[in-house]
């Protein structure tokens, strides 16, 4: 009898290993339809957007110096765009993996706390390339301005700016769920601290060094500073006493 126990718990154990995969691999193939649709309209939106973000609709002052890195930041843009758009299937897919091992009011938590984060990435995107550039536009020119000097911006630069901001936003949402579900699944002293130290650790490095040429001498700060926030984030999940 011990022995046909041990074999079912094993045999659960690895279908929640195979549903935590399946997870991923759903995840993975959506991933991949989205970048194939974004890949289609990118250079068209690109165009558009650079128009309306440029100063007064002015696409005279937009330049591009390098046709190489061009390429590089296009499939980027496509990439990041893509994994802003899969994250609420990846909320709805963790969230149907985990509810049978949930009670109902931590059922509640997890459900708002997903919602919360699948909704927020993607309209703070929304915000960054819709105001946020164009903010960054009003700025430097009125503290930065050279009288005599026509004033040229990069749309390489100006997209790795815009890059740099999303990959943030979408950095410290998934740190900010893998904490969250860290303190819920796992003590929130000895082991748990020490994974979470670990996570935060992994997160920021990432974040130093990933984050795009133009963010040059900030790279520590921001990632610090996002990192925190991310654990900040986490804590409005409940810790299962």
């Amino acid at each position: 009898m011990p022995v046909r126990q041990h074999s079912e718990t094993d045999g659960k154990t690895h279908n929640h290993f195979s549903e935590f995969h399946s997870v991923f691999r759903k995840t993975a193939l959506f991933l991949l339809v989205f970048a194939a649709l974004w890949s289609t309209i990118s250079t068209s939106m690109i165009g558009d957007w650079v128009l309306a973000a440029s100063p007064e609709g002015n696409e005279s002052v937009m330049s591009l110096y390098s046709p190489m890195d061009w390429v590089g930041v296009r499939w980027t843009l496509i990439l990041l765009l893509s994994s802003i758009s899969v994250l609420p299937i990846f909320s709805i897919l963790i969230y149907r993996f985990s509810r049978s091992g949930l009670y109902g009011d931590e059922r509640r938590w997890l459900a708002t706390l997903l919602s919360i984060f699948s909704i927020i990435a993607p309209l703070l995107t929304v915000a960054i390339w819709t105001w946020g550039i164009s903010a960054i536009f009003s700025v430097s020119e009125e503290i930065g301005a050279i009288n005599g000097v026509e004033e040229m911006y990069d749309v390489s630069m100006v997209v790795e700016l815009s890059l740099g901001m999303t990959w943030v936003v979408l950095i410290v949402t998934l740190t900010s769920l893998a904490l969250a579900f860290s303190r819920f699944i796992l003590s929130s002293v000895g082991e748990g601290t020490r994974f979470r130290i670990r996570l935060m650790l992994m997160s920021t490095g990432i974040l130093i060094l990933t984050l795009p040429v133009v963010y040059d001498g900030l790279r520590v700060i921001i990632a610090v500073s996002a990192i925190i926030a991310a654990d900040q984030f986490s804590k409005l999940m409940p810790v299962r006493e």
